[in-house]
């Protein structure tokens, strides 16, 4: 189970984009991952089939891909604001999406309204 912790792993670890997408292990997506996903490559852009096409997570451009992680039931695609998770088992895929904390100017700001 990825919990947030994990998560929070994930985004200080793949912080930085690898300098080719062919360091990028994508052969993963399509050993782990079932048919139902609709995997594939068109151009520099990976496909999601599973994800509707009105979806900006649909197509993401492979130069934007920070890393692709295996788990026991589910691969992770990660991006540098949001991991989409794919299950291994069927077509279902669930996205976290970062949230930034406020800056300490933000935070100041704030403190001077109230």
């Amino acid at each position: 189970m990825v919990t947030k912790k994990v998560i929070d792993t994930i985004y200080k670890t793949y912080r930085q984009r690898p300098a080719s997408s062919e360091d990028l292990d994508i052969a993963l997506l399509f050993e782990q991952l079932p048919l139902e996903h609709g995997i594939g490559i068109e151009g520099d852009s990976l496909i999601i089939g599973s994800i509707p096409e009105s979806s900006p997570l649909h197509s993401l451009p492979l130069g934007h891909i920070h890393g692709i992680i295996d788990f026991d039931d589910c691969v992770a695609v990660v991006l540098h604001s949001s991991i989409v998770f794919l299950d291994k088992e069927s077509d279902r895929t669930s996205v976290h999406l970062r949230q930034d904390r406020p800056s300490l100017l933000d935070r100041l700001r704030l403190s001077l309204q109230s």
